[in-house]
């Protein structure tokens, strides 16, 4: 741990407020990551990294960065998202112990993070072996986001043996995450026959369909309570959920509605697939009783599927290792929720992922707010974790 100590003591949070800072001033609404790319790689390479453009998708490019190291070994892959959620923020701030803006908390500190471990074991003459894959791309937030970029570095076979993703749930910041939920976007219209009118002029083909959207919505709640007290498949895991986030009915306080959409999230456990979850909501929208003048269908859009890793891969003991000799304190094992691009680096590139935090308590808020010592606690994680990796568990 002495020598390690000695790179550790090299993170500068200056440096990594300077960049976030930088970062933030670009707005990255998913799909319009271009700018922020550029930037972010110019870092990269001020750092000392190789890097390369991915074009594919013109305004949402992957950055690929590769740092080797002097001795032959494995590549360990250091990862995130450049694009945000298209919200209103108010202009970024910035003091001496925070930074402010649309994108802070998710991710670009975890981007931040990641160029300051990169540039510190340059700057030590690349004392390590194998090599360090930075990759970075867009597409990532939903419902926009389709994960094309990262998916493209897949098909290419642009991975890590084992890899960092710099974000997390910030609930779940000391827990070396070995498994997440899969999770989709269910999409329910209801529709009457006919079309809208002032209330005193309805007509008979406009009657049922308030009616038929108030035993959707209580099939739907009941759904999501049986769902909550059904069966877990790991220990402390959740169960399955069904969340309901928008309803909309109707569009004049006098005119009477032809439509009601109701959208909401679907999350479930390792061992269940999407394929079997959108079939579960077609079964169940089909016991909704409709009048013969009113239908009821459901879309399903997979945003992506659960993952399970074993808790004794290399990369998962290497962070925990990190973690306690930064923190002084020990990394129990977890499960997450929320989706990340583990979720698709583990079921499809069968990369071991494990996540990190980067401060994001505030991400997709009002106000996105990271605290500049938070950053340089997990960029020193990160960096003992990638040098434990490669390595192979030798400090």
């Amino acid at each position: 741990m002495q020598r390690s100590r000695a790179v550790l003591d090299k993170v500068d949070g200056r440096r990594i407020a300077d960049n976030l800072w930088c970062l933030v001033q670009l707005p990255s609404p998913t799909g319009s990551e271009r700018r922020v790319a550029l930037a972010f790689a110019d870092m990269l390479a001020n750092a000392g990294v190789e890097v390369e453009f991915d074009n594919a998708i013109p305004e949402s490019p992957n950055v690929i960065g590769r740092l080797k190291g002097r001795r032959p070994g494995r590549t360990f892959q250091l990862a995130g998202h450049l694009d945000h959620i298209d919200i209103p923020h108010q202009l970024p701030e910035r003091n001496g112990t925070s930074i402010c803006g649309r994108g802070a908390a998710d991710m670009k500190g975890g981007l931040a993070l990641i160029i300051e471990a990169v540039r510190v074991l340059a700057a030590n003459g690349c004392d390590f072996p194998g090599q360090i894959l930075v990759t970075a791309w867009g597409l990532h937030e939903a419902p926009l986001g389709d994960s094309r970029g990262l998916l493209n570095l897949i098909r290419r076979g642009i991975l890590g043996d084992a890899a960092l993703v710099a974000e997390s749930v910030y609930a779940q910041r000391d827990k070396a995450i070995i498994a997440g939920k899969g999770q989709g976007i269910w999409n329910l219209t209801i529709r009457s026959a006919g079309e809208s009118r002032h209330e005193l002029n309805q007509t008979k083909d406009a009657v049922g369909l308030l009616e038929t959207a108030v035993v959707a919505v209580k099939k739907l709640l009941e759904y999501g309570r049986r769902l909550e007290t059904g069966p877990v498949n790991m220990p402390n895991m959740s169960p399955d959920s069904l969340f309901i986030g928008q309803l909309h009915y109707g569009d004049f306080y006098n005119r009477t509605a032809t439509t009601c959409l109701l959208q909401g999230t679907r999350r479930w456990q390792p061992g269940m697939t999407s394929e079997c979850v959108a079939r579960e909501l077609q079964e169940l929208v089909r016991t909704i009783p409709c009048p013969s003048n009113v239908s009821a269908e459901i879309g399903f859009q997979t945003v992506a599927e659960a993952y399970r890793m074993d808790p004794g891969a290399s990369v998962v003991k290497a962070l925990r290792w990190a973690w306690q000799g930064v923190n002084g304190s020990p990394m129990e094992l977890g499960h997450i929720a929320a989706v990340t691009d583990a979720n698709r680096l583990v079921p499809i590139g069968a990369v071991p992922t494990v996540l990190l935090d980067s401060d994001n308590r505030c991400a997709h808020a009002d106000r996105e707010v990271v605290q500049i010592e938070n950053l340089v606690r997990s960029s020193r994680v990160a960096l003992l974790t990638t040098l434990y990796f490669l390595e192979g568990g030798q400090d």
